[in-house]
């Protein structure tokens, strides 16, 4: 058996906490009952909820991005590409109780709550993912597969937002099905 690392193992547990009740809500203490283990275990590790907070974003920053720069190496059409990017975010709300969004979208909604240097690691995380939206969208309407009127950054902007904001509403008005047939309206925008 592959038994996780503490390190990993408290990482884990705040991120499952911070996408499902949102960073204000949690506390060491609420790590250290998911991962068993006493608070001084997680401040040996992590001194501050920040420095916690810092290393999560770093991880689930690098870790999203290799799953979108995959989707966008693919050889297949720009449509299918911006499917599968919406598919990332469906997956986390699917997951579990259907409850979870995506971290930074949790994040973002705290954001008057956080500090500068992790403001910026939530604004590094939009501004990766709306260049990689607009790397799907220029190839798309280069394709012929996209005739959406308007700007393409505009547009990754547009599209970015529905996705971290609808996550959010959805959770509380509608869960999954209500969020599948908003990432459906929205392919039938871009297509034009």
């Amino acid at each position: 058996m592959n038994l996780k690392d503490t390190r990993t193992q408290i990482l884990d547990a705040a991120q499952e906490l911070i996408q499902r009740l949102g960073v204000n809500a949690i506390s060491y203490q609420d790590i250290s009952v998911a991962v068993g283990i006493r608070k001084a275990s997680i401040h040996h590790h992590f001194p501050t909820k920040d420095d916690l907070i810092a290393t999560l974003l770093d991880r689930y920053n690098a870790y999203f991005l290799r799953l979108v720069d995959n989707i966008i190496a693919m050889p297949i059409p720009a449509d299918e590409k911006l499917r599968r990017y919406c598919g990332l975010f469906e997956a986390t709300l699917s997951s579990g109780n259907h409850d979870k969004a995506c971290l930074c979208g949790m994040l973002g909604a705290e954001l008057a709550t956080l500090k500068n240097p992790l403001v910026e690691r939530v604004a590094v995380f939009y501004r990766n993912n709306e260049e990689r939206l607009a790397t799907i969208l220029n190839e798309g309407r280069n394709t012929g597969v996209f005739g959406f009127p308007g700007d393409v950054k505009a547009m990754a902007t547009l599209i970015f937002s529905l996705l971290e904001g609808g996550i959010l509403i959805v959770r509380a008005s509608g869960g999954v099905e209500q969020y599948r047939a908003v990432i459906e309206q929205l392919m039938q925008l871009v297509k034009g």
